[in-house]
């Protein structure tokens, strides 16, 4: 049975979509599972062992030519993809992203059994014959749902030559490195062996630093920073970070997570952090690493402090110990399920999970709110105190 799985971007939404694709492949082992996905998000799902292919796709340049109506190229770039899969001779395909677009991948990838989300908009319904039930619950529940409609299409489907693997360890605790939850739900991610020692060459140039008293730390707490996200109103304020920062100077070292955005946004934070001699312990890598080298960073830290953007879910999906800012989205939907983590939000408002990309209201106060203090707490509920005492 060959699959194409359809999760076309970005960071955090591919890995919501792991589980969904290792329960296909561990239900169904002889399966041949393709992922399609943007070209710049390849790095995710490589060396993972529930993929058996990925297929690159340039969706941004599609949708770049579909803002501005370009018909034309629209129609030559699906035909080109539709080209592509056709020797794949898909059976199945299964789109857990639910837009135009996907759908418009559903057909291109001519397999009979179409398996989709319920409740779509953007004409999706159209291009999926099986349907998971319409729900507001977290999306990796969501995913898997549609996953599971395979069962019923292998049934319903005798020409579909496959044999079922009975899972019984679908509802056991993930315990992968002290990890919480229920395994069903874990995201995967897979930073290569070599990256391991290029990481920790990282953190040499400041483990071994002594110009600040560490007082009784024999060795500096290691903690990531994620800086920036796509969104403005998801962003925690630089003078939270800063703040954050002095009040641990004495018992961590740092790195700083993000891209080539973060580099020229965050450049005020990392010129106070200079002004006042805290580039010493910090490690600036904004806008200097590929998706798996900040895995492997991550993977290296003690601790990930993060807001609601892609590196959130690769920690997670890493088992590091995360405290997770969240505002205007919400993490019931879009937060953590497995994993050592907090999650930490302005209680004081009745706005959250607004999914507004724009704040009516003065200084964004869901983000603001959050007080460095809270945060500071936070992490030494995860790890305990055998950094110092709080």
């Amino acid at each position: 049975m060959n699959i194409l799985f359809v999760r076309l971007s970005y960071i955090g939404d591919i890995l919501h979509a792991t589980p969904a694709a290792r329960w296909i492949k561990e239900h169904y082992p002889e399966a041949k599972l393709h992922w399609i996905v943007t070209p710049s998000m390849v790095e995710l799902l490589q060396g993972n062992p529930y993929v058996d292919e990925i297929i690159p796709w340039e969706r941004d340049e599609y949708e770049a030519h579909s803002k501005k109506l370009h018909i034309p190229t629209m129609w030559r770039m699906w035909w080109e993809l539709r080209d592509k899969l056709k020797p794949y001779k898909f059976d199945v395909a299964v789109d857990v992203q639910g837009r135009l677009i996907t759908g418009l991948v559903l057909l291109a990838s001519g397999a009979p059994i179409r398996l989709g989300l319920g409740g779509t908009k953007e004409l999706n319904w159209m291009f999926t014959n099986y349907k998971a039930k319409p729900s507001t619950d977290h999306v990796i529940k969501r995913y898997i749902e549609v996953a599971k409609l395979l069962n019923t299409a292998v049934v319903e489907h005798s020409g579909l030559t496959t044999s079922t693997t009975v899972i019984a360890d679908d509802e056991k605790p993930c315990i992968v490195n002290g990890s919480n939850g229920k395994r069903l739900y874990h995201m995967d991610f897979f930073v290569p062996s070599d990256l391991h020692a290029w990481a920790e060459n990282q953190w040499e140039s400041i483990n071994y630093d002594t110009s600040l008293n560490r007082g009784e730390v024999d060795k500096p707490l290691r903690i990531g920073l994620v800086l920036g996200t796509s969104w403005a109103t998801k962003e925690w304020p630089q003078e939270k970070w800063y703040s954050l920062i002095k009040s641990l100077q004495y018992r961590a070292n740092f790195v700083c997570l993000g891209g080539p955005k973060e580099a020229t946004q965050y450049k005020p934070l990392m010129d106070s952090i200079t002004a006042d001699g805290l580039d010493k312990i910090m490690l600036n890598m904004l806008g200097k690493t590929t998706l798996q080298e900040v895995g492997a960073l991550i993977e290296s830290c003690d601790v990930v402090v993060t807001a609601d953007t892609g590196a959130l879910h690769i920690a997670l999906a890493l088992n590091k110990p995360v405290v997770a800012l969240f505002g205007p989205t919400d993490p019931k939907l879009w937060g953590p399920l497995t994993g050592n983590f907090k999650v930490l939000v302005n209680d004081e408002l009745d706005c959250l999970g607004c999914r507004k990309r724009r704040c009516p209201k003065p200084d964004q106060y869901c983000m603001s709110g959050i007080e460095s203090v809270r945060v500071k707490k936070a992490i030494f509920e995860l790890i305990g105190d055998k950094h110092g005492k709080v």
